[in-house]
Order: structure tokens, then C-alpha cells, then sequence
């Protein structure tokens, strides 16, 4: 069935893959737009742009008119070498917090049927060795608390059926950080802290982009989004080694600070869930499959 969708971060790395992969399947797609640059990027990838400010509630109804679903995938994550630095968080924390609010409010104003709102799998608690689904414990810290207010403005503000996609380290050829993990790895250093022996989620960027497409026909809830696999880091340190020419990394002497913390936990995700309620499965064990996808890219590292 073919619907209306409207896509906020529609030009960002997930964003601008959803675009493509809904556009595909047939559905009529606009992204919400306030730049040029954006709404030539937007129309390029087959979609509408449309004008909006995504901190008000009134601009953003008028954009999801007729809309039958709307999609959240706005953030603004630092670069690495910042994201411990102070104040490196508070653009992506205001979007969690106060634009997610003004878009389920004006999702539900506007009639939307679905809105399905983006989140992070780093809030769960550490879990060590064992598997982590939806229900797992969560411990918000750092960043990842305005994940979990974002989560909650989606159920709590929206009255249509809400769906909450956690995802994990997102994996890709033109992904900031993943080129910042790949300039690490050349220069002999692991670009993650915690300990090696624990489990980090990590999605290849055209999987998480699918699930998306996959969330439109989920049942209501929230799902995890990442390998079927979740590595260790001692492999993801592994596969980037071998990607960089080296034997090995050594791991990074960096503090833990509390915007760090959340992602030095052991978080073996499961992503069954949503494997059993769509056709959706990753394509690419990203965490140690990827770097090497990446490396054979052109303007990759």
C-alpha cells in the first residue's frame, strides 16, 4: 500500500537512505527542508521538500498534512574528537527534547496515522554477556537520556500508533564517524573505550535505512535495531586493524566521561524482535563486515 510520508533529517546519513529506500517502494515522500542545499538534495532523491521550523509545532503541522506517517530521524551528533568536550551535545539534546515534542504534536494535530520516532541502543544497563531485548533494563547517561525523553514524547504526545526504532552504532562509507574510527585505526589506535571483551550494537547505514521502510507495517512498540551479531570490541578492533594495515590496536588512554559512559557498556542487543514482526534483517555484519565494504569504497577513508 502506498502512503504519504514525511521525513524530518531526511538529508542526514540514515535519513537520505530512507528517502531512497521508501521512494523505491512507491510511497510519496517529502522531507522537511529549511535550506537550499536541502531541498535540492531532498528533490534528487525523488522526494518533495517541504518548508518547516522543527522546534514549531504550527509550521510542522502544516508540513504533515495529509501525511499518513511521519518520521523523526533529526540529530546532530558531534565529531569524535568533541563529543567529550562540554556543550558538544546540547544541539542534539534540544532536538531530542523540544523538537521531538513539537513533531508528535503536530503529527497527531495533523491526523498521522503512525510516527516513528529514532532512538539510540546505548540506553540500555551494562549486560555484560547476556542478551539485551526491548525489555532489558535501560540506565540513561550522557546523550542518551534525551534519547529516552524523545522516546517518551513520541508515546506520550502522539496518538496514533508510535514506533521506536533503537539503533545501534550507525556504519557506513559517508558517515563522519566512521571515517573518524577508520583515521584512529591508521594511526595504530582503537576509536572506542570500554573494555574489549564487551559487546557493542552496530548497524550498517543502508540496514538501519531499510528498517525504517521495515517500521512502516511493525506493530506499535519499540524494536532494536542492529547485527544480528553484536561483536565484541575486540573484533570490531580486529577488522578495523585489518583494514588499516596493522596487527593490532591499542586501546585508547581517554577518561570515561559521563557523555562517554553509555557507549563503554557491554550492550549484546537483540534485534529479533523485529525480525519476527517484519521481513526486515541486516545485510551486513557491520561491526567487522563493514570496514572492509568501506575500505573498497572510493571516498571512504
Amino acid at each position: 500500500m502506498t502512503n504519504h510520508i514525511v521525513i524530518t533529517g531526511a538529508t542526514g546519513v540514515v535519513g537520505r537512505r530512507a528517502v531512497r529506500e521508501l521512494v523505491a517502494q512507491g510511497h510519496r515522500v517529502a522531507g522537511v527542508m529549511r535550506s537550499a542545499r536541502g531541498r535540492r538534495l531532498v528533490t534528487g532523491l525523488g522526494a518533495a521538500p517541504v518548508e518547516a521550523d522543527v522546534f514549531d509545532e504550527a509550521s510542522l503541522t502544516t508540513a504533515f498534512e495529509g501525511a499518513d506517517t511521519v518520521v523523526n530521524l533529526l540529530t546532530h551528533i558531534p565529531s569524535a574528537d568533541r563529543m567529550a568536550t562540554p556543550g558538544a551535545w546540547d544541539e542534539n539534546d534540544r532536538l531530542r527534547r523540544e523538537a521531538s515534542a513539537a513533531i508528535a504534536r503536530a503529527a497527531d494535530a495533523a491526523g498521522a496515522e503512525r510516527l516513528v520516532q529514532e532512538s539510540l541502543a546505548f540506553v540500555y544497563a551494562d549486560g555484560g554477556d547476556a542478551w539485551l531485548d526491548e525489555d532489558a533494563p535501560v540506565a540513561a547517561g550522557g546523550p542518551t537520556a534525551t534519547a529516552l525523553s524523545a522516546e517518551a514524547n513520541a508515546a506520550a504526545l502522539f496518538s496514533g500508533d508510535t514506533v521506536v526504532l533503537r539503533f545501534g552504532l550507525f556504519i557506513g562509507p559517508d558517515s563522519d564517524l566512521t571515517r573518524s574510527d577508520i583515521e584512529a585505526a591508521h594511526a595504530g589506535i582503537s576509536p572506542s573505550v570500554g573494555r574489549r571483551d564487551a559487546y557493542r550494537p552496530t548497524v550498517w547505514l543502508d540496514d538501519a535505512a531499510a528498517a525504517v521502510a521495515a517500521a512502516l507495517a511493525a506493530p506499535p512498540g519499540v524494536y532494536n535495531v542492529a547485527d544480528a551479531e553484536p561483536p565484541t570490541r575486540a573484533e570490531i578492533d580486529a577488522a578495523l586493524a585489518a583494514v588499516a594495515g596493522r596487527a593490532t590496536l591499542r586501546a585508547p588512554v581517554a577518561e570515561v566521561t559521563p557523555e562517554l559512559e553509555p557507549i563503554a557498556r557491554s550492550q549484546r542487543v537483540s534485534s529479533r524482535r523485529l525480525y519476527e514482526a517484519t521481513d526486515w534483517t541486516p545485510r551486513v555484519r557491520a561491526g567487522t563486515d563493514g570496514w572492509g565494504l568501506i575500505a573498497a569504497w572510493p571516498t571512504a577513508a
